[in-house]
């Protein structure tokens, strides 16, 4: 970053949270009735809002601070004075009671400043100043001495606040005034700051401190007598930034979408204040900025309540409207537009950061397919669609072992028709006891126990597989390296199937046979085997089992072993976190493995999947049918992960291929589907649906005049595809040259030459 080009391009009080062409475009949108349908959401009433936020504000004589986590309330007298120490609670050391308490304070400068921008109000902006002045007067801006501003958050606030309501009412403050708080800015903000100068931690508290940074000091860079005192601290925040974002797009740390949100509202301050202030687009336009919406949409539950995937320390409840505001706005995402459109709240972020309002566009029409991998964080999303009844299934095998991080790898939750139905605990609670035992081990999540004993480490898993695509989508997960030395390893894969059910496979090496293997399901429904109602402690001697929510279910079923063992257990001291069936093997072997089937069901689904499943060593024959749609799949799978011969055992399907598919429905008009992976033939009834000269993952449905096929080719070679006759069209996606396309009529099929590449093929077989 050029600081004296920067400083050069600096515009004039107020730059930080608006500036007055800003302020002018949301006067007029707030007293337009949007009756031209350009947006739903209705600005004119979320200012009312925010104007009786800053009324009451205005009226305080103090404020209450609360923390539900220890069951402790402070009372904030007004004006400011600096907070006494307040002592750990029972069980804490360093309970950081000033993150909340400069949040609050943050927030109400953040309120009253965007009032007085809006009315020139001499009442707003002498509260503000009264604020100010009282900050600047405080020892300090951080809770522990010894500590500084080491691994403290309330020094970001606080900064902040003091920048934001400074920027808003310099033009009311007198010479001495300024001084003051422009003192405070660089002495109690910045300066104590400077401890993380060579810190290059992505934890989310020091990317919050730095983005503190870099405001405070470009809220005061154009102050003569601290220009040339904050360009270091504009420097190293500037370049900490940027750095962080690169390496967020190669590094597999995360946190959980709590701690992603937080990290992601600041810096997407920086970058929005950072064009504000000096016309640069050099942060916001970073590539970041375009896969961060995209786990975020992806990790979003279904139905009408906006709730996200709990992994690590996190909630289902996340508050994203500032960063879908700023994305929509900044970067014309449609889908930060979609979400907020779809899941609208009257607070300030709404009306004060989302100016540009793209065409909302659904998550589903935007991405064109519903199942994302996310291979540098560990994370997948399995789903059907984001609309009222589809369902997603998320699962985590991750490097990432920081602090917020749980013992869950190869972990995986359910979201069904708007209801959580296997679920993770959330944030861990930090007091020693059950319940931290079971928010923070294995045992609170939906992963694997070995002698009743959880993952030893956080992190240490990986991705080491996935495809995608419309009707076939699968991922692997290897744990291995969590466990101690009694888990050699542990891969577990999941099949998503014509986004109809999953099936779930966990292949286990084990450092001796007598180790117990015991994997988890845990849910807040009711337990079902048949019509029974299954109580703690209860076994069920039924393979198939249904977890019966308000509004959806999840049918669970044990294809393989039979003779499993399951069990529903509570973890005694943490039983408000529901149920959980354990799923227990039997045979004492040094290998074992653990098929199971898990359908979301809707109230369309009466009657129970039937299935039948054959194994050979590592072959798995699995034959799965839906009486209530009348449907027969077939999946062959090689649990060695390689390339083999394999047919079912009534010889209809046959594969050369790690996994194959194959969907029938009873109506003979309704399209074929498959799915090959690792492979280079499918056979359906001694017709080759597929064959390549080299390895293939493909997926698609056969109709009887056209095919939809995605080809993910490794490397250069010839594909061969069913057709009805010569006379074909390909359309749509990635296709080949037309010199590149053959007719093979001995083989009645169409041979394709493909480079290494993914493939999008719409194939019509007649004549035009």
């Amino acid at each position: 970053m050029d600081t004296i080009q920067l400083l050069k391009d600096l515009k004039t009080h107020p730059r930080i949270l608006f500036n007055d062409r800003e302020l002018a475009e949301i006067k007029s949108r707030v007293s337009v009735d949007d009756a031209a349908g350009v947006s739903a959401i209705s600005f004119g009433e979320i200012w009312e809002e925010v104007q009786q936020h800053a009324e009451k504000y205005l009226s305080e004589n103090e404020f209450k601070v609360a923390y539900p986590s220890c069951d402790v309330v402070l009372d904030i007298p007004l004006p400011l004075v600096e907070l006494d120490p307040v002592g750990d609670p029972p069980g804490y050391v360093d309970y950081p009671f000033w993150t909340m308490y400069s949040r609050a304070i943050e927030e109400r400068i953040k309120v009253l400043s965007f009032s007085y921008g809006m009315t020139g109000d001499v009442r707003y902006s002498s509260m503000i100043k009264e604020y100010l002045l009282s900050l600047s007067s405080f020892s300090k801006w951080y809770e522990f001495p010894h500590r500084g501003a080491e691994g403290n958050l309330s020094n970001a606030h606080f900064l902040l606040g003091v920048a934001i309501g400074y920027d808003a009412v310099f033009n009311t403050l007198s010479a001495q005034e300024k001084e003051t708080i422009e003192e405070a800015i660089f002495s109690k903000g910045l300066q104590p700051l400077e401890i993380d100068f060579d810190n290059q931690d992505s934890h989310n508290i020091i990317a919050s401190k730095r983005v503190s940074m870099f405001v405070g000091a470009l809220a005061i860079l154009d102050v003569p007598v601290y220009t040339d005192r904050v360009k270091p601290f504009l420097e190293n925040s500037f370049e900490y930034i940027s750095t962080y974002l690169d390496n967020r797009l190669k590094d597999p740390e995360i946190e959980g979408l709590l701690y992603l949100n937080v990290a992601a509202r600041h810096l997407l301050m920086a970058a929005d204040i950072l064009q504000r202030s000096a016309s640069s687009d050099e942060l916001i336009n970073h590539e970041y900025f375009s896969f961060l919406p995209d786990v975020f949409m992806y990790m979003l539950g279904t139905g009408a309540n906006a709730s996200f995937v709990n992994f690590s320390d996190s909630f289902y409840k996340l508050d994203i409207l500032y960063s879908m505001a700023v994305l929509a706005s900044n970067r014309n995402h449609p889908v930060a537009s979609w979400f907020i459109h779809r899941f609208p709240e009257k607070k300030l972020d709404l009306l004060l950061d989302f100016k540009k309002i793209p065409a909302p566009l659904e998550p589903g029409q935007f991405y064109k397919q519903n199942s994302k991998v996310f291979p540098v964080i560990g994370w997948a999303s399995l789903r059907s669609g984001w609309q009222e009844g589809d369902h997603l299934l998320a699962f985590n095998s991750s490097e990432s072992g920081k602090d917020h991080n749980h013992f869950d790898q190869n972990n995986f939750v359910l979201h069904t028709a708007g209801e959580w139905l296997i679920t993770n605990p959330g944030y861990q609670d930090y007091v020693e006891g059950p319940r931290r035992e079971f928010t923070l081990g294995t045992v609170g999540h939906n992963s694997m126990l070995v002698d009743g004993l959880g993952q030893m480490y956080r992190g240490r898993s990986r991705l080491v597989d996935y495809y995608t695509s419309e009707g076939f989508s699968y991922i692997i997960g290897d744990a291995s390296g969590a466990y101690g030395p009694e888990i050699i390893g542990w891969e577990r894969k999941i099949i998503h199937l014509d986004q109809r059910y999953f099936v779930m496979f966990d292949k286990v090496e084990k450092s001796a046979n007598e180790n117990d293997l015991s994997f988890l399901f845990h849910t807040p429904a009711s337990i079902r085997a048949g019509g029974e109602i299954l109580a703690t402690g209860d076994q069920s001697k039924r393979n198939t089992l249904r977890f019966i929510g308000e509004k959806a279910a999840a049918e669970i079923s044990v294809c393989y072993p039979s003779d499993a063992e399951k069990v529903v257990t509570r973890y005694p001291g943490a039983e408000q976190y529901g149920a959980c069936l354990q799923v227990r093997l039997k045979e004492s072997e040094r290998f074992q493995n653990l098929v199971t089937l898990i359908r979301p069901c809707g109230s369309e689904n009466k009657n129970e999947l039937s299935y039948e499943l054959f194994r050979s060593g590592p072959f798995f024959d699995l034959k799965v049918t839906d009486p209530d749609l009348g449907i027969t799949d077939y999946l062959l799978v090689n649990e060695e992960r390689t390339t083999a011969y394999q047919s079912s055992k009534d010889d209809q399907i046959k594969i050369k291929a790690e996994q194959g598919w194959v969907s029938l429905a009873h109506d003979e008009k309704a399209p074929i589907k498959f799915g090959l992976v690792n492979g280079n033939e499918l056979v359906l009834n001694e017709t080759v649906l597929v064959h390549s000269s080299e390895n293939i993952s493909a997926s698609g449905s056969f109709y009887e005049e056209s095919a939809k096929v995605k080809i993910e080719q490794h490397q250069k070679g010839k594909v061969y595809i069913l057709a009805a006759n010569p006379h074909c069209i390909l359309l749509n996606g990635n296709p080949p040259k037309e010199n590149q396309v053959f007719w093979d009529s001995e083989k009645g099929a169409l041979e394709i030459e493909l480079s290494q590449g993914i493939y999008d093929l719409d194939l019509f077989f007649r004549a035009v």
